[in-house]
Formats: structure tokens, sequence, C-alpha cells
């Protein structure tokens, strides 16, 4: 399965709405047999826009799979960070990959709402970034969002009530790509969704 998400880095200035459904079909098929009594697992493979106050039009790509229980978790994923500004094929200002440390909270649906083996809800995690070239990233945060649009489930922020996206949020503490010269993030889904988050049993 690294080598399907591999794929999705090499090829990220291609990459299409179909293929990114079909691999997050084929881990979420992988990712079930790894959970265990009082696990979930997770899936996900989407792009971002980040927030930026100039012209930048860069975007991040995404993909991990992994278990969770309240206080553990194992999962792990890649990413390509790309400037969409510059000509196919497009300029990549970062890739590698990233690991979650820490769960910070799990915040299951409404009424712990579950459609089949599907378990909407918002996860929050402390993650690690590790670029092929450049130091690791420590103290990133990540949250998976899984709604279910077809069942009308739709998940609120913890904290404020507003509805959210289908999609994932990296926030990357004081730090950069670039030899620290330049912030970056954070990195939300983009307007319409274009990927896929999966919470399951």
């Amino acid at each position: 399965m690294p080598r399907v998400f591999d794929e999705i880095r090499k090829r990220a200035g291609a990459t299409t709405f179909a293929a990114l459904i079909i691999v997050a079909i084929a881990c979420g098929v992988t990712t079930m047999a790894r959970a265990t009594d009082g696990e979930l697992h997770f899936t996900l493979v989407a792009v971002n826009d980040e927030v930026v106050t100039n012209d930048d039009k860069h975007i991040f790509v995404l993909s991990g799979y992994g278990t969770f229980s309240s206080d553990v978790v194992d999962g792990n994923g890649t990413y390509v960070y790309v400037d969409a500004a510059t000509e196919i094929p497009k300029t990549i200002l970062s890739a590698g990959s990233w690991e979650a440390t820490k769960v910070l909270r799990w915040t299951p649906a409404e009424g712990g709402a579950t459609v089949g083996r599907v378990h909407p809800g918002t996860l929050d995690l402390r993650v690690d970034i590790i670029p092929d070239e450049g130091p690791v990233i420590k103290g990133a945060t990540l949250r998976i969002n899984c709604n279910v649009g077809f069942a009308g489930i739709k998940n609120n922020d913890p904290d404020t009530g507003e509805p959210l996206a289908e999609g994932f949020w990296l926030t990357i503490p004081g730090s950069a790509f670039h030899g620290g010269a330049t912030p970056v993030g954070p990195f939300v889904p983009k307007d319409p969704i274009f990927g896929i988050t999966e919470i399951a049993r």
C-alpha cells in the first residue's frame, strides 16, 4: 500500500478525483483488518489549499491511514507540497512523509451516529512532518473530519460549533519547508472538496 501513496505523490500534478476515491477505498480495505476491539481506523487522501495573505497558490496533497483509540495512535502517510501557479509539471516545494504521535481529541458525530462500519467524527492528532530533504518538523496538528453526506451526517467544530467540511486541516507551528525563511500553512479543505476521509471500525 505505501507504493500506492508514493505513486500519488509522484503524480500529484495530474491527480484526479476518481483516482483519489479508488486509493481511499483500497486503503480502507487494508486498514479495516488492522483495527481491533476498541480501536477505529482512519483513511484519507485529499488536496488542500494553503491559507496565505499574498498571491501564492500553493496546494498540499496528503494521504495516510492508521488506527487509534482514545489515547493511542498508530498512523502515517505521505505528502507533497506544490506551487500550483507554476507550469506543469508543477514545482514541488517539499515532499516526504508524516507520522502521528498523539491523539489530541476524538469527537464522534452527534449522538454517536454510525453508518454501517463508518464512525463519522473529528479526529485531532499531533503529528511530525518528515521532509525528504530537511529536518523533521515536530508538533504539527492534523485534524481529520469524516462526514457521511448520504446519511445526512455533517460534523461541527468541537470548539466553535461551525459546520466542518469533509477533509483535513494541517497546522505547522512556526516552521517552514524553505530553511525556516518563509512560514507555511495552515492548510484547509478546498472548496469544493477534493478528496475523501473515512473513520471506521
